[in-house]
């Protein structure tokens, strides 16, 4: 049995208070291949907390039989300081309440020009001892990150745990939404399994979305690197977030559901010895994360939808209608929401008392929008 559960603790915020990350290490440090799998960093979004309990059974069931291969990581509950931003009973973990309020999964650190200038004397004709290397260079560059506030701590540990695995997994969920998932370009036939085993018929494809995000911090250094050496430094890392339908969609059902697909995946990419899982990849559909409409809100007041969830929806078409409830004329209060590309109505905010100009709901869609920026593709 090679099951280990570590302990990270974070600084102390305050005094008296204490947080830690609990990571569970599944077959033999420096195994390949390495999966890293974690939840919750946006800490208002579990469905990913019950999917990888359920996983972590499955694995240690695994282990148990001496089937793990690789090495497997696994940070179920990856913000406990989110989680700690209790407010009568609501918890709003989507932006930390210190450090400066930011969004948690934006502005991670990036260290490809500091990796790039450790090894750029040592860089060999040999692909296969240039990513040693290069993980190496990360490792150091990472032990050197500051530590000295508890979202400082907590993001550096994250990325210890994670920034040497081949492939990190982050799971996330949307207001209400079909399952989908935000994946690197480059790696879209590489995912296309994993989208296939989740049921998910939409991936968004992204190069650079200028949010320096957990998944795409991830793989931001071997993509500056890649620009330099090409062919010969190759993909040391794959990372992907998938959105596991909405904040609501918690069930032991969907968690097996889940948690099976994920398990089937490890398989897959020989990291647990079993029978090879048959996938039908041919509904799994990538848009450009640039084709992505977002349907903003024409004036505050309460949102009704005429288009369901998982819909395909042409330019031009209403999908919902915004009711202002400060109108003097009641009878011409509504004010409609309208597509702006042909494409799938994949995802919507919870919420139905909605602000004015805030995004409420995306469609997926195939041609570059000219008010897509990229770059800037995402607003929060």
């Amino acid at each position: 049995m090679s099951y280990q559960i570590y302990s990270h603790i974070l600084p102390s915020a305050t005094p008296g208070t204490q947080r830690i990350l609990k990571a569970h290490h599944f077959g033999e440090a420096g195994a390949r291949p390495k999966m890293y799998f974690q939840a919750g960093l946006h800490a208002d979004e579990w469905p990913g907390f019950l999917v990888l309990n359920a996983l972590l059974r499955k694995l240690k069931k695994a282990d148990e039989a001496g089937l793990i291969q690789g090495e497997i990581i696994i940070v179920p509950v990856s913000n406990p300081i989110g989680l700690g931003q209790n407010f009568h009973g609501y918890i709003p973990g989507r932006f930390s309440f210190s450090d400066g309020g930011g969004n948690f999964n934006r502005n991670w650190p990036q260290l490809g020009a500091k990796v790039h200038k450790r090894i750029k004397e040592e860089v060999t004709g040999n692909p296969e001892t240039n990513v040693a290397l290069v993980r190496k260079a990360i490792h150091e560059e990472l032990m050197l990150l500051p530590e000295h506030t508890e979202l400082l701590g907590m993001k550096k540990n994250l990325l210890a745990l994670s920034m040497g695995a081949d492939e990190v997994i982050d799971l996330h969920c949307s207001g209400e939404a079909n399952m989908h998932a935000y994946v690197a370009q480059e790696f879209e036939g590489h995912f296309k399994p994993l989208l296939a085993l989740l049921g998910a018929k939409v991936g968004l494809s992204e190069l650079e979305t200028g949010a320096a995000s957990f998944d795409e911090t991830n793989v931001s250094v071997w993509r500056e690197l890649k620009s330099h050496y090409a062919h010969l430094i190759p993909w040391g890392s794959r990372s992907l977030t998938v959105e596991l339908r909405g904040e609501n969609d918690i069930s032991n059902d969907f968690a097996q559901q889940d948690a099976q697909a994920l398990f089937d995946y490890l398989i897959l990419r020989g990291v647990v010895a079993g029978d090879m899982p048959e996938i039908d990849d041919s509904q799994v559909a990538y848009y450009p994360l640039d084709a992505m409409d977002l349907v903003k809100a024409p004036c505050a007041g309460i949102v009704c939808y005429h288009k369901a969830i998982g819909k395909e929806v042409e330019a031009g078409e209403v999908i919902g209608e915004v009711v202002n409830l400060m109108d003097d004329e009641v009878e011409t209060s509504s004010y409609p929401l309208v597509a702006r590309t042909n494409g799938v109505f994949f995802a919507r905010v919870q919420r139905r008392l909605v602000v004015c100009g805030e995004s409420i709901a995306k469609i997926a869609g195939r041609e570059h929008l000219a008010f897509r920026e990229i770059g800037h593709l995402f607003e929060d």
